[in-house]
């Protein structure tokens, strides 16, 4: 089997997007909706809210939300290395609120049509469930979705990553820092593959570059208390209002 890019140890890239952290700021506010989770340190960053873990494991910080105002969050971020998703997932909010962001490098669009354009006439992988897959699917030789709990629709985790390499386009969420299976699906992709990580969780850090990734498209937070409160509230992430999507590319799209 090929693999895109450099053979990434686990646990190498978090290590690396947390070294990235120039800066520390202390937690401002911290908030765990029914689907998403957001720190507020430097800015307000974001993470998906993970279900638990197969087992009927359960989380086991809720009571420590109340605890995390004026915690660093440089120390916070660290718990994305952990097993438990809803320590991870705050680890990932809170490295997103510190991250240094290049934003002459952003660019103004959504990664949804990135994704439609370069997957028209190919094979599409999209590893996480996203809602403009149906929009995509017509124009798309083969669409597969892959999801850690298959459901309706979806392949399971195991099916994908055989699937993977037939992929010439793979959609990422940025979900799989959280649970850890980043370094897999990346090295069942092929090198030639058009890979994009997208979602709320995604650090927008060129540190994903160096791992294979082409596209970055993650969201930037302009109405902190807004998002706060719409977080609390268990709106889902394409439903929030104060908050813009953004890309970065490794290499110019060419218009797409």
């Amino acid at each position: 089997m090929t693999n895109c890019g450099p053979m990434a140890k686990v646990m190498q890239i978090l290590e690396e997007l947390i070294h990235s952290l120039k800066r520390d700021f202390p937690v401002k506010a911290a908030v765990v909706g029914s689907h998403l989770i957001a720190v507020a340190s430097r800015r307000l960053g974001l993470a998906a809210r993970l279900p638990g873990k197969e087992g009927g494991e359960q989380d086991s910080c809720e009571e420590d939300m109340f605890a995390l105002s004026g915690r660093s969050a440089r120390d916070l971020a660290r718990w994305l290395l952990e097993n438990e998703w809803l320590r991870a997932g705050i680890g990932m909010a809170s490295l997103n609120s510190l991250l240094d962001i290049e934003h002459d490098k952003l660019q103004e669009t959504n990664a949804k049509h990135i994704i439609a354009d370069r997957s028209a006439g190919k094979n599409l992988m999209v590893v996480g469930r996203f809602p403009f897959v149906k929009m995509i699917q017509p124009n798309v030789r083969n669409l597969w979705v892959m999801e850690k709990q298959a459901s309706a629709g979806c392949i399971s985790e195991e099916e994908g990553y055989q699937l993977l390499p037939e992929a010439d386009v793979v959609a990422i969420t940025g979900s799989s820092l959280i649970n850890h299976t980043f370094e897999r699906i990346i090295s069942h992709c092929r090198v030639d593959s058009f890979k994009i990580m997208l979602g709320p969780s995604t650090p927008l850090s060129p540190v994903l570059f160096d791992y294979g990734v082409d596209v970055i498209g993650g969201a930037l937070v302009e109405r902190v208390n807004t998002v706060l409160a719409e977080v609390e509230r268990g709106v889902a992430f394409r439903k929030l209002q104060g908050v813009r999507t953004v890309v970065m590319v490794k290499d110019s799209l060419g218009g797409f």
